[in-house]
């Protein structure tokens, strides 16, 4: 799909990660996509290299970076800032935007930039806030009119600036509280000037009807590279009050049926399966058909996410009948109570019958994802996900055992709460590393000598990742000083940063704060986020969005007809 240049704007494309991963990326894809339709535009892909001293190289043509004239770096997750900093040191391109002169525009977009890109605010020239179909078109059209002045790189900078959905980091002053012995505030002073915008507005698709998001180039050797990954829905109704996702996504949008029938024609015809793909694949309104028309072509399909309640005996038969061996459960947390702290509302009853559903159709092995540390949790709640999962196992899985002569897997997958900039529990602490740890002795405990597996995400590393979630400016000496002298280890690295990593993560914000990313306008009213905060911590549930008529949280739903989609109106 790549073209020959021939006076095109070069762009790379970088995916700060392995390859394999970059092209499970529909974002990537899409990107790819949108820039290479367009004439004026060559696109090529860069991943980081498998080899740690490789210079990284495209894959179209195998140009190195500073052949290009913009480099775009495609940003999913915070894990992967380092290695912004690796593939900018490898490539010999200046690592701080204030030392390039004639170098390649440095540019970034994507969900984490949306959500927080302060931390490696001082590697990029630009961020592009928001969805690519909104963004990609104006910002090569706006970098081809600039680049024909002759202009300074200040003045290319300020020219950028003024592209809605544009934010330059060197047009804002910014200080902050000092770590080692805090005042009261975090940002003590953030002011744009040159006249770059005081709030930066992120831009999204208002209809997503007709507007498919599916991968574009085949690859094997990619993660899911089986399934044909197509998006069915952005934003999501529920607020769950730790999903950053959930909220900086919203509205609620969906891809309409025909559009989808037509996209998984395309993926069948390739002789894929077909990857249904969105924060809550259960709440598109034509799931049932459209699932239904998968299998009727002869076809299979794959789920990203299902609620427990969308889990019914049709469902599973479907997905049984298309391979699927295990059935993946998010209950977040072990108990009632606490899943009302996350505004998730069920009993443990409809989670074993989730399983129960799932087990009968054929499925064997059982997956469930749970969150530990989350604001106001006790043993109680720890020990409710041991007791949840031993339900399932005695009460479901022994049953079917007995039938068919084998035992299935049951397995927990556990992450330690990260406090999300822009959810409700923003200003939430972490839970400690000591703390942490005696949760995982507490499930481990009751549930290895019962045969059931845990898998516990490392409390270090979830800390890091606490630290590089609801970090600012500051945490970009860290990720410099990890890529420079420790091959991208930050823990080697944390004891030359002069800041305190617990006061980014391990300490409960004022609400009165003002945050490193509030200057993104997300649509949103903080006070909202803050009215579910103190909602959370009371285990007190908000419905789900009412789109036809809601106006809760600022974005004004009710007023955008565009976004109905035939879903009935709850109470509350």
């Amino acid at each position: 799909m790549w073209k020959e240049a021939g006076g095109r704007l070069r762009v790379a494309l970088v995916y700060p990660n392995a390859y394999r991963l970059g092209m499970a990326n529909l974002g990537l894809h899409a990107v790819y996509r949108i820039l290479n339709e367009q004439p004026s535009v060559l696109c090529e892909r860069v991943f980081l290299p498998e080899e740690p001293e490789a210079t990284p190289r495209s894959v179209e043509s195998g140009r190195p970076l500073d052949g290009f004239d913009v480099v775009a770096f495609s940003l999913s997750f915070e894990d992967d800032y380092v290695h912004v900093a690796e593939l900018l040191l490898r490539a010999g391109l200046p690592l701080r935007a204030a030392a390039r002169r004639g170098e390649p525009l440095v540019v970034a977009g994507g969900i984490a930039v949306q959500i927080n890109p302060e931390p490696v605010a001082p590697f990029f020239d630009a961020f592009l806030v928001g969805e690519a179909e909104e963004l990609a078109g104006p910002f090569v059209d706006r970098v081809r009119e600039l680049g024909g002045r002759n202009l300074s790189r200040e003045e290319l900078l300020l020219g950028l600036a003024s592209l809605p959905g544009a934010y330059v980091p060197a047009l804002y002053d910014v200080e902050y509280a000092d770590t080692r012995a805090p005042g009261p505030g975090w940002v003590t002073r953030f002011a744009a000037r040159a006249g770059a915008p005081e709030r930066v507005r992120r831009r999204y698709v208002p209809d997503l009807r007709g507007r498919p998001t599916s991968r574009v180039l085949d690859s094997p050797d990619a993660q899911f590279g089986d399934l044909y990954l197509t998006e069915v829905a952005r934003g999501c109704l529920w607020g769950c009050r730790f999903c950053a996702a959930g909220f900086v996504q919203r509205p609620y949008r969906e891809v309409d049926l025909e559009t989808l029938r037509a996209e998984a024609r395309k993926g069948l015809e390739r002789g894929q399966r077909v990857g249904l793909v969105g924060p809550d694949t259960s709440d598109h309104t034509g799931l049932d058909p459209l699932t239904c028309f998968i299998g009727a072509e002869g076809g299979t399909f794959s789920p990203s996410s299902l609620r427990v309640d969308a889990i019914t005996p049709e469902l599973s038969r479907r997905m049984a009948e298309g391979g699927e061996r295990s059935i993946t459960i998010a209950p977040e947390a072990g108990t009632e109570r606490m899943r009302r702290v996350i505004n998730k509302d069920f009993p443990d009853d409809l989670v074993v019958r989730a399983a129960e559903h799932a087990l009968s159709q054929g499925m064997a092995h059982v997956k469930m994802y749970f969150m530990c540390g989350l604001p106001t949790e006790e043993e109680e709640d720890v020990l409710g996900m041991a007791r949840l999962a031993l339900r399932i196992r005695d009460e479901v899985m022994m049953r079917y055992a007995r039938e068919r002569g084998r035992m299935g897997r049951i397995t927990l997958s556990v992450n330690p709460f990260v406090p999300k900039p822009w959810t409700p529990f923003q200003w939430a602490p972490m839970c400690g590393e000591k703390g942490l740890k005696e949760k995982r002795r507490l499930l481990e405990k009751a549930l290895r000598p019962r045969g059931v597996d845990v898998d516990f995400l490392s409390p270090r590393e979830a800390a890091l990742q606490s630290l590089l979630s609801r970090g600012d400016r500051r945490v970009a000496d860290l990720l410099e000083t990890a890529a420079r002298d420790f091959r991208g280890d930050l823990r080697k690295a944390l004891p030359r940063w002069p800041h305190d990593p617990a006061w980014f993560a391990g300490r409960e914000v004022p609400v009165e704060d003002r945050l490193p990313w509030d200057f993104l306008d997300q649509g949103l009213e903080k006070s909202f986020l803050a009215r579910e905060y103190r909602r959370g911590v009371g285990a007190k549930i908000t419905p789900r969005c009412a789109v036809v008529t809601c106006r809760a949280c600022g974005l004004d739903c009710a007023d955008h007809p565009e976004l109905r989609t035939g879903l009935p109106v709850l109470p509350g």
